[in-house]
């Protein structure tokens, strides 16, 4: 049984799994997450708040016991319901784990130095899962800053997405292009869409997709990109916005 079938989405599960599975190819993630936002609880959605908060706020993440053990003191809850809420945030991938430590939040951030990374409040920055997350991650957060990135297909060429609490406001260079992969529901949608990619332009777009052997998914091309970031940040960033609505509870 593949991640798809066994995430833990609700009384709609069978109505929202088969929402995913009948999106384009390379817009499955995209909306799942938007599922998600349907199948969270509020306390979930404060503990994943709490904890997204803690990430940027520091850059950084305590070990998981000391995270749930400072979660249940802030937001005062039991242990026992702490642990369940973040059990259930595992399960639908909102929360993955390396070991100890948690290794993503929200399907937008992860705790790993990367090539990828939102930098807000002019000095802190936080690597971002993919590029679906950078063109939600604004609206997600409601946090304007930059999306820095590499080229895929030349990592010395420097990719920058300006991003507002709309969406993205603008790129640099004016080519930018991305492609989202195709998702089965086998994998857990966090290592799924960190196959995506950012490029300087439609040729290097072209290129890419040549030598990684035409990967099913969708091709953002440069005059695509701004409508398809527009429609994905009101989409997916909206979404996990609403996930994650008690942000303001932690400022």
């Amino acid at each position: 049984m593949g991640f798809l079938d066994s995430a833990p989405l609700g009384a709609n599960a069978d109505v929202l799994r088969a929402k995913v599975r009948k999106a384009p190819a390379g817009l499955e993630i995209a909306t799942y997450w938007q599922s998600v936002a349907q199948a969270t609880t509020d306390p979930q959605r404060r503990l994943l708040s709490y904890m997204v908060a803690a990430l940027l706020a520091r850059g950084w993440m305590l070990p998981v016991d000391r995270v749930l053990e400072s979660a249940a003191e802030t937001l005062g809850e039991a242990p026992a319901q702490v642990q369940a809420e973040f059990d259930a945030l595992v399960a639908l991938d909102l929360v993955t784990l390396d070991g100890p430590k948690i290794a993503t939040l929200a399907g937008l951030l992860t705790t790993r130095p990367g090539s990828l990374v939102f930098k807000y409040d002019s000095q802190h920055e936080v690597g971002l899962v993919g590029p679906l997350a950078a063109l939600a991650v604004g609206r997600a957060l409601q946090k304007t800053g930059a999306v820095r990135a590499s080229c895929a297909e030349d990592k010395a060429i420097k990719l920058t997405l300006q991003v507002d609490k709309d969406g993205v406001a603008s790129r640099d260079p004016d080519g930018i292009c991305a492609f989202l992969p195709a998702w089965n529901g086998q994998l857990v949608p966090t290592e799924a869409t960190a196959g995506g990619v950012l490029l300087r332009d439609d040729d290097a777009l072209g290129r890419w997709q040549e030598s990684a052997g035409e990967p099913d998914g969708m091709p953002l091309t440069s005059l695509f990109f701004p409508m398809a970031a527009a429609d994905l940040a009101g989409q997916v960033g909206a979404a996990l916005e609403s996930v994650l609505n008690h942000l303001p509870d932690f400022d």
